[in-house]
């Protein structure tokens, strides 16, 4: 099929441009958005449908020379067909270094910034950017790679609501067309373009996915896998967002009054929903605090609904734009993270073995029994034991059990792990809030931490099938705390 006639059915088909509109084309100098610029060009001379273009190109700052000649490679583009041009320079390294994020995401983020702000300014409608195909089957492996739900399986959408205020959208016209297709098009045309050199360095996952790992699935498995992982998504799409409309009554009856800026959930209630719907109410609750929902792995969503199981203490769950989950006593709050508590002195304690040590500064209690012989049940134990219950061999401890609060230089050997990891890492990378990491009570014998309470035990004191004697632990919230002596 002729490329113009299937961008134009694409477009038709999602309704992603309207007669009389006006679109900001989003282009780099690439041989995307090269061929999204012609396409929409002759496409927008055509009487019906007819939009006026604008151009609109980021020069990154990260390039040298050869982004500067990008710049100008796109600006003779726009003026050669006597469309307007719109350019920007960023800081992209500024931006990563301050908000602690990946040189690509920083791109992204001051990209789109340019875009959205250039487009309101010129009064479009639509922001069309140059993701193809490929992209698109490139786009969900990563994410299925990185771990990742329904809404993340579904892609990139061909048109997504930019600014409801404004009726502003952006909009992908080559999105179901393959990249040979566009290659094609542009030699058919001799159209020329630019060639960004750090497309092909595989140090950068994206690329080696691109370069590596797709053509080894073509070629081993099935050479048709991009269009697999495209039905993929569109499969994914159309469940979630059927799903994403049955959640809208759940929604209401499972949210309590909320304070501003805030959402509170019942916890009762959030509990009894399938995880499906579970995962839509928090998407739902992110959406109306923040316009939008940002990118949650599939851990997020998990340690999010496990904060609604049987809990022995407060937890909360570091999310996305300075907000946090917090489970308080019966209500799940989703809210920005609180300033972090004043320093709170705790000296250790002995923890009685067997018996009950109650920490009336930490508002818990451990209680701890042994169990000696052949373990009935344990394996029943482990499957529905949830975060507040531990088990350990007590004959690999190698002292008294003291119970205490991190301190600067803390590591230990997280289960599962071959090798120590500083305590500070562990709670970074298990979305632990800062203002919790200080009151987390930790287990040791000596000087070796044998349980994060309430996250982890140590691979040096696990169950194995030598165990002939097991100390559990288990920490419960003291609802009613009496004042500390």
């Amino acid at each position: 099929m002729n490329l113009l006639k299937k961008v134009y059915l694409t477009i038709e088909g999602y309704q992603m441009i309207r007669p009389g509109e006006t679109v900001l084309c989003a282009v780099s100098g690439g041989p995307d958005s090269v061929a999204m610029f012609h396409i929409l060009r002759e496409l927008s001379e055509v009487p019906q449908p007819a939009w006026k273009l604008h151009v609109a190109h980021v020069h990154h700052g990260l390039r040298g020379a050869a982004a500067d000649e990008d710049e100008a490679f796109v600006r003779e583009l726009a003026g050669k067909a006597g469309i307007p041009f719109h350019s920007t320079r960023v800081d992209v390294r500024g931006l990563q270094k301050k908000e602690r994020i990946s040189m690509e995401e920083a791109a992204r983020k001051l990209r789109h910034e340019f875009l959205r702000k250039t487009a309101l300014q010129v009064g479009a409608q639509k922001i069309a950017l140059a993701h193809n195909m490929d992209d698109q089957a490139e786009t969900i492996l990563h994410r299925i790679l990185r771990g990742t739900g329904l809404r993340g399986l579904k892609g990139m959408a061909p048109i997504r609501l930019v600014s409801k205020r404004h009726d502003l959208f952006t909009v992908r016209p080559l999105i179901e067309t393959e990249r040979r297709e566009i290659e094609d098009f542009l030699k058919a045309r001799k159209a020329a373009y630019r060639t960004d050199l750090t497309n092909l360095d595989t140090t950068i996952t994206r690329n080696r996915i691109r370069h590596k790992l797709i053509p080894l699935m073509e070629s081993e498995f099935n050479p048709r896998v991009k269009l697999a992982l495209v039905k993929l998504g569109q499969t994914a799409a159309s469940f979630y967002l059927f799903l994403r409309e049955l959640s809208r009554d759940f929604y209401e009856n499972v949210r309590m009054l909320s304070g501003e800026g805030e959402v509170c959930l019942s916890v009762e209630e959030f509990g009894k929903l399938p995880p499906a719907i579970q995962t839509l109410i928090i998407d739902r609750s992110l959406q109306d605090l923040l316009g939008r929902v940002p990118h949650l792995n599939f851990e997020h969503y998990l340690r999010i609904i496990g904060l609604c199981g049987e809990q022995a203490f407060q937890k909360a769950v570091c999310l996305p734009r300075g907000l946090e989950a917090r489970r308080e006593g019966y209500i799940l709050k989703i809210a920005p993270s609180p300033e972090p508590p004043p320093p709170l002195r705790f000296s250790p304690r002995k923890l009685a073995v067997p018996g009950r040590t109650v920490l009336r500064k930490l508002d818990v209690q451990i209680e701890t029994e042994i169990q000696e012989g052949r373990i009935v049940g344990f394996k029943d134990f482990i499957r529905s034991k949830d975060f507040s219950e531990e088990a350990v061999d007590l004959d690999r401890l190698k002292g008294p059990l003291t119970v205490r609060l991190r301190a600067k230089g803390d590591q230990f050997v997280p289960l599962g792990s071959r090798h120590a990891v500083k305590l500070k890492k562990f709670f970074i990378d298990h979305k632990v809030p800062r203002a919790l990491r200080d009151r987390i009570p930790l287990v040791s014998d000596g000087a070796r931490i044998i349980w994060v309470v309430g996250y982890r035990i140590s691979e040096d004191v696990k169950i194995t099938e030598s165990t002939r004697r097991v100390l559990r632990m288990r920490v419960r919230r003291i609802e009613a705390p009496e004042p500390a002596s």
